[in-house]
């Protein structure tokens, strides 16, 4: 009767912790925002802007990305707007919109003012090809980037952003207003590429103590606290086999100290948890 009235309790809290995570949402999964300082543009040159994006305590990488761009020009035709990550990867956000023609009078790209603009890769339409004529800002709304964001996904955020912003053409100046990275950032504890839930859907990692956290970076089977998984928590794995209410040895919750415990254990052999 005690064997089931704890394998009852922890089913019970396991439940209600996903229905705490479903109502006020994980932090295993957020968008943040990090914007640059506002810079004048100069004529026939271009300017750079930096953000920093700290370490996360969790290890994070890009599910999503997108750019939130404010300027103010009087040809956007004449302009060029790069992004560049940490590791290097740059993707080009606008390449002189309008270039070649498509339809504006003259041969020098869209010719109206200003720019609002989120560049998303989901968007219908493409920056280059848009010149609303009459329209102002001539470019606003969510439209897709020159190239895609998408080789920046399943990377790491953390270092140093770069965004340039440059004046291709000679006789006009702008002001870059202001300009934000949008990331949705996920887990990664086990640095593959790919979320840890995507990981644990798909069978690629275990979770046997269906924390979220797939076993390989989890700290289930340290028993003792010390910050490793070792011969002492496999010791008292061992000492535990078999039908157990409410052990801590038990790492799947199923009132037995079996077989798929001790493979949770040995999947974290060593220092605790994702480094």
């Amino acid at each position: 009767m005690m064997q089931y009235t704890f394998a009852k309790l922890r089913s019970c809290a396991r439940l209600l912790v996903v229905l705490l995570l479903m109502m006020h949402g994980s932090s295993a999964v957020r968008a943040d925002s990090y914007c640059f300082f506002a810079a004048a543009i100069p004529d026939n040159s271009e300017v750079l802007r930096t953000v920093i994006v700290p370490p996360t305590s969790n290890a994070m990488m890009i599910q999503s990305i997108r750019v939130h761009a404010v300027i103010t020009h009087p040809w956007v035709g004449d302009l060029v707007l790069r992004l560049r990550n940490p590791e290097g990867v740059e993707v080009s956000l606008l390449n002189r919109a309008g270039m070649p023609s498509v339809g504006y009078p003259g041969a020098w790209g869209c010719g109206g003012d200003n720019i609002d603009v989120w560049f998303d890769d989901a968007a219908s339409a493409a920056a280059e090809l848009s010149c609303p004529y009459g329209q102002v800002p001539i470019l606003a709304g969510a439209l897709r980037p020159f190239t895609p964001l998408s080789p920046m996904r399943g990377l790491s955020p953390t270092g140093v952003w770069t965004l340039i912003v440059g004046d291709g053409v000679a006789g006009d100046v702008g002001t870059l207003t202001a300009a934000c990275v949008e990331m949705v950032l996920v887990n990664d504890c086990n640095h593959n590429g790919v979320a840890d839930a995507s990981d644990i859907a798909a069978g690629v990692s275990a979770d046997l103590n269906g924390d979220g956290v797939p076993d390989e970076c989890g700290c289930s089977g340290d028993f003792d606290g010390n910050s490793a998984v070792d011969a002492a928590d496999l010791a008292s794995l061992l000492t535990r086999w078999g039908a157990c209410s409410a052990c801590e040895e038990d790492v799947n919750g199923d009132g037995i100290v079996g077989g798929s415990d001790l493979a949770a254990l040995l999947s974290q052999w060593g220092s605790c948890g994702a480094q």
